[in-house]
């Protein structure tokens, strides 16, 4: 009986042991645990607080990119309004200059009709020097030897040396005279000048300029 109460209280004392054993493991697995938990809680907390510095980040570099395009706007309508004000006086100029060619027109109809042909000089339509005619912004204006004329223009008129030229076409003569095409490869903006005058770019073919020759 004895020997069965001791090997009974053997039997509890292992079981114990082995309780406790067990009730060790879950603590210290728990702790472990609770570890990986609060480092993956720090480690979220950290992201968030990345996330938190990238989006401020963001909102600032996007503040700053709308208050740089509000100048760059600011500053493109300015230029705009600068280049509007010059290409206006500009075209006064030019508008004021191209009455000068009204005379030298006149003389060159005049010549054709009494000789049949065109003049190939000042002197021999009568007309002064190219220099004489000066202006706002006219630096010449000549008569070429196909009897076109050619005004050049200095730099307030937009270009420094630009030219317009007035191309005398005697095949389409009429009872009204000779007819004029106006013609410029140095001012784009030429219609504002004058609606009669075209702008033709250097490498397109002018109509104009093939019916005086080179």
């Amino acid at each position: 009986m004895r020997v069965m109460h001791k090997a009974l209280l053997v039997l509890l004392s292992i079981a114990l042991l082995g309780a406790l054993g067990f009730a060790a493991w879950q603590w210290q697995a728990s702790r472990e645990q609770q570890a990986r938990l609060a480092t993956a809680v720090a480690d979220l907390r950290e992201s968030q607080q990345q996330v938190q510095r990238s989006l401020q980040d963001a909102e600032r570099a996007l503040t700053e990119s709308r208050e740089e395009q509000a100048r760059m706007r600011e500053t493109l309508a300015g230029a705009r309004d600068s280049l509007a004000g010059a290409v206006d006086e500009a075209t006064l100029r030019i508008r004021d200059d191209l009455v000068v060619a009204g005379a030298m027109r006149v003389a060159v109809a005049e010549f054709h009709a009494a000789m049949g042909r065109m003049p190939t000089s000042h002197a021999e339509a009568g007309l002064p020097e190219a220099s004489h005619y000066r202006g706002q912004s006219l630096r010449s204006a000549s008569l070429l030897g196909d009897g076109s004329i050619e005004l050049v223009f200095d730099a307030s008129s937009g270009v420094d040396g630009g030219r317009v030229r007035l191309v005398a076409d005697a095949s389409h003569a009429d009872a009204m005279g000779l007819q004029w095409h106006c013609v410029t490869s140095d001012y784009p903006l030429i219609k504002r000048v004058s609606p009669a005058c075209d702008y033709v770019a250097r490498d397109a073919p002018s109509p104009a300029l093939e019916v005086a020759g080179p």
